[in-house]
């Protein structure tokens, strides 16, 4: 969808138009998805924060100050969603439900699923974002709201860590 529709649309959910609102999501519900499993594990935690993010997006719809920015800000929500489920579900579940990756091929999931077990969490959440969604470190910046250097350095350290793991 081309971006002067896309902040159309963001103009209309803020307005109040739940169709505009439920077009937005279906657009993104995958990229949400991957995003609350990589940090989750489990198909129902995923589930719970996305509803969660979902309906304080919505809520909150005329904090966003940039249309431009929707998909970050939404993700934004859905980390923080997730970060609260964790802290209530005490002790942190294991690693070993990773998440889907954009890909389509298997034998590159399986790769990339166990690529991610072995990191640290902090690395396992840049590189979800970077390689797994292909998001650029500027963004990961701002969703994670980290600076672009903590970004590199992450995916620096990350990589470090795959590379010891073969």
């Amino acid at each position: 969808m081309e971006t002067a529709q896309m902040i159309n649309l963001v103009k209309q959910m803020q307005q109040g138009d739940a169709e505009a609102f439920g077009e937005l999501i279906h657009i993104y519900q995958d990229c949400f998805y991957r995003i609350a499993r990589s940090r989750l594990y489990c198909d129902e935690d995923a589930a719970d924060a996305i509803q969660e993010t979902l309906l304080t997006g919505w809520e909150k719809r005329n904090t966003l100050k940039e249309p431009k920015y929707f998909k970050t800000w939404m993700i934004r929500i859905l980390i923080n969603k997730c970060n609260e489920l964790l802290r209530r579900k005490q002790p942190v579940e294991s690693l070993e439900h990773i998440p889907e990756p954009c890909t389509e091929n298997m034998e590159e999931n399986i790769m990339f699923k166990a690529m991610l077990k072995g990191l640290s969490e902090a690395n396992r959440m840049v590189m979800a974002l970077y390689y797994g969604d292909s998001y650029t470190i500027r963004e990961i910046s701002q969703i994670l709201e980290i600076s672009e250097d903590a970004v590199k350095q992450r995916l620096v350290r990350g990589r470090k860590e795959v590379l010891k793991s073969l």
